[in-house]
């Protein structure tokens, strides 16, 4: 039978289990997403992962981060990079029907303590013993432990994926995956030592270090994608070698991207839908014009519409990310994935997400002002949202550092040219994007054969090439999405002068840079921030159809800034 909230998936997160105000105690508090996680399921009554239905899966994501970053934490980590692992490397019908149901919750150890944010460092073994056709899984150095971990909480069953070295007959066969039982509702399971972490100021979980000390795994467990281990104790893989293997394991960092992306992109609709509604409402006392509603300052409009325009670039850059993310073949990955250039520009569209959210979240932060900082009005859970995910998910920094290295070095790259860009803001990011490949590879090749002092010597202006690229395509996508044909006629306007603005804005931040190497004149660069401000000036005229963009539920926001007469719900009759 359907579950009666198919039609509307707000009305899920509604429900006061999920809306209550934060418990006081700490283990509730910890508690909560696990339990609001488990009812969501439980409502909408799915005997399929949510994985296999892209737009209702992401739907549910960015729902449950304007509700309340913490479940979508827990929401994002077990659809999406527990079960899209374990399906597309071939776990169990079992395993996957356990995850599915919540009755087991799901969790990713991938990271280790003594190497940060490095997937191809795994120090954690995993030794085939060919006599029970187990894994015996071992924490060899204290440097190998799992962390960050949010399995450190009592009482709930998890079932995380856990990477390790496979050695089979001794020898390294490169990053695997496991499904490993970390605990019960009992307590950790034998050998498995879980030490929780002091609580996080922001974004508070149940995070935690887990060491495992011959821990046995069952055949079953291991997600084998294709390979496997014979009779005879032979090893075979599809793959051509243990670091083919140890690629595509870290490929899993695909289906967070996907949900991560989401998320960022909703908390940022949903901190601009605070804050815009907050300044059209809020009175403010001007030295020249009297008493005057604050979206009337233009350097609110500036804030404001450009965190919108942040926060939709984000929204389209995100939502075409997702199903390529989320793509498992039919029967399963077996061996294969995304190409390394799609994974690239995946991995890319991650770092362009968090930025452009958490820019969002902290201009609404700033035209906020005071008010902005207290938990009640949101914005400061959003922020831990995206915050988190400026190292996590894969660090930015390492990330965009990768993308460069791939564009310099290579063969599915070409400069972009000028012949089929759709306007001219477009062309004016094909050629930074073009002059600083060109400045890049010239440099690498005069160097020859590149070492290590070659490349390192050159990661800023490798860092400046893959965000002008980023810069670049989002640009085009914004173009392609707001002049679309199938836009209402009533929006073209507005998100016309939202992509102006986010073009504008993204200009002014390198204009010095264009107005140098000429692809800008004097006068162009001068008249930046004029034609900002016309393009607010018009926008504010508009503000009510400007929230309607952001696709925000009212009945989600539960903030005072947002709420009808909070200041009078706030202020003591007399």
């Amino acid at each position: 039978m359907a579950s009666p909230y198919e039609s509307d998936l707000t009305a899920l997160f509604t429900d006061p289990l999920l809306t209550q105000a934060e418990p006081a105690a700490d283990r509730s508090l910890l508690a909560s997403p696990y339990l609001g996680l488990r009812r969501l399921q439980s409502r909408l009554g799915d005997r399929q992962p949510l994985l296999t239905d892209h737009a209702r899966l992401r739907t549910l994501l960015e729902l449950s981060a304007v509700t309340d970053p913490r479940l979508f934490f827990a929401m994002f980590l077990h659809h999406c990079v527990a079960l899209g692992p374990a399906l597309d490397h071939g776990a169990c019908d079992a395993d996957v029907a356990a995850l599915v149901s919540g009755r087991l919750i799901g969790a990713a150890l991938m990271n280790e303590l003594g190497h940060g944010n490095s997937s191809s460092r795994i120090h954690t073994e995993a030794v085939y013993d060919q006599a029970t056709r187990e894994f015996v899984l071992n924490t060899p150095i204290p440097e190998a432990v799992k962390h960050p971990a949010n399995v450190g909480l009592d009482g709930i069953a998890r079932l995380g994926v856990v990477s390790a070295r496979l050695l089979v007959g001794g020898i390294d066969r490169g990053t695997a995956l496991f499904l490993v039982a970390l605990r019960d509702e009992n307590g950790p399971c034998p050998g498995v030592t879980i030490e929780p972490r002091p609580r996080t100021a922001l974004l508070p979980m149940d995070f935690a270090a887990v060491r495992f000390d011959r821990v046995r795994v069952p055949y079953r467990r291991w997600l084998r994608d294709g390979a496997f281990i014979a009779d005879d104790g032979s090893f075979h893989d599809p793959l051509d070698g243990p670091d083919a293997r140890s690629r595509r394991s870290v490929g899993m960092s695909r289906f967070a991207w996907g949900a991560v992306t989401a998320g960022l992109a909703a908390v940022a609709r949903s901190s601009v839908a605070i804050a815009l509604t907050h300044a059209r409402r809020r009175k403010t006392l001007d030295r020249l014009a009297g008493e005057l509603a604050a979206i009337g300052h233009l350097n609110q409009q500036r804030l404001l519409f450009g965190a919108l325009a942040a926060a939709l670039a984000a929204t389209v850059v995100a939502r075409r990310a997702t199903d390529r993310c989320w793509h498992i073949p039919p029967g399963g990955g077996q061996g294969t994935g995304p190409s390394a250039s799609v994974m690239h520009e995946l991995a890319l569209s991650k770092v362009t997400t968090s930025v452009l959210a958490d820019a969002a979240v902290t201009r609404c932060r700033s035209a906020c002002g005071a008010a902005g900082f207290f938990s009640e009005n949101r914005l400061i859970g959003y922020q831990a949202l995206t915050m988190a995910f400026q190292p996590g998910g894969g660090d930015n920094r390492l990330t965009v550092l990768d993308a460069a290295w791939a564009i310099a070095s290579g063969p599915d790259y070409l400069p972009p040219d000028n012949e089929a860009a759709p306007d001219d803001w477009a062309r004016l990011f094909r050629g930074r994007e073009r002059l600083l490949h060109a400045e890049l590879t010239a440099g690498l090749r005069a160097a020859g054969a590149v070492s290590f002092d070659d490349w390192n010597g050159r990661t800023e202006l490798a860092q400046r090439l893959a965000e002008a690229h980023a810069a670049r395509t989002t640009a085009e996508a914004l173009h392609d999405e707001w002049h679309a044909p199938t836009v209402p006629e009533a929006s073209r306007p507005l998100l016309g002068d939202l992509y102006e603005l986010h073009c504008l804005e993204q200009a002014a931040a390198d204009a010095g840079w264009y107005l140098a190497h000429g692809l800008l004149t004097a006068a162009e660069v001068l008249a930046l921030p004029e034609r900002t401000n016309e393009i607010c000036q018009r926008l504010v005229q508009h503000t009510d159809a400007l929230i309607q963009l952001l696709e925000i539920p009212e009945e989600l926001l539960r903030s005072q800034l947002s709420a009808d007469g909070f200041l009078h719900g706030l202020t003591p009759v007399r």
